[in-house]
């Protein structure tokens, strides 16, 4: 199963031809030559991948400086797109 970091890598990869080795959890999106619009650019990229929605209110942008960043807010919002199985046997 490939992880929300390695798909990230993968985007990031392809899109601004960055070296995958370079393309870590810690590494800010400034080291990696990543300025706002590119940040914008790959959460378009990241929405595809993934099927889900950033919130476009610009605070999720704001708070996005490392590829953990991004990593963590994919994670989050999957999850909170997943259905939950109840006991009984019914999904919400």
């Amino acid at each position: 199963m490939t992880t929300t970091l390695k798909s990230l890598q993968d985007i990031l990869v392809k899109k601004y031809s960055l070296p995958a080795e370079k393309i870590t959890p810690e590494a800010s999106l400034e080291s990696l030559g990543l300025d706002s619009l590119d940040l914008v650019e790959t959460l378009f990229e990241v929405e595809d991948e993934f099927h889900i929605r950033v919130p476009q209110d610009g605070s999720v942008n704001l708070k996005i400086t490392t590829v953990q960043d991004i990593v963590d807010i994919v994670n989050r919002l999957v999850a909170l797109q997943r259905p939950v199985q109840l006991a009984d046997g019914h999904t919400l």
